[in-house]
């Protein structure tokens, strides 16, 4: 399965293999209504978040990594590792990215 560009919807960055897991996504270019406005707010500040990009989370439900998926706007991957059996990726608004040694995915350069 393709990993889709935050920026570009018609380009991937990368590929995972599902392999019996879930895979869920949550990114800043989807449910935007405006320049820079979209729809994962920070609740301290009613802002749209502005660090994470997108993010992509596989577990073993669809319900928990959709849950962290939108989680990872919020709190370092390997943070949430601590309490949750999941692997991850985070795309941060400078191009870098993040993810657990264990995603199952590969991304392209």
């Amino acid at each position: 399965m393709a990993l889709e560009h935050p920026y570009n919807p018609d380009q991937a960055i990368g590929v995972v293999r599902l392999a019996g897991r879930a895979l869920c996504a949550s990114a800043a270019n989807r449910r935007a209504w405006g320049d820079g406005l979209h729809h994962v707010l920070d609740g301290t500040t009613g802002r749209p978040v502005q660090t994470a990009v997108a993010t992509w989370a596989l577990a073993e439900t669809a319900v928990l990594a959709d849950a962290l998926a939108t989680a990872l706007f919020f709190v370092p991957g390997a943070q949430l590792q601590e309490s949750f059996d999941f692997s991850w990726l985070t795309v941060y608004s400078d191009g870098s990215a993040g993810y657990s040694e264990e995603f199952e995915g590969t991304l392209f350069t």
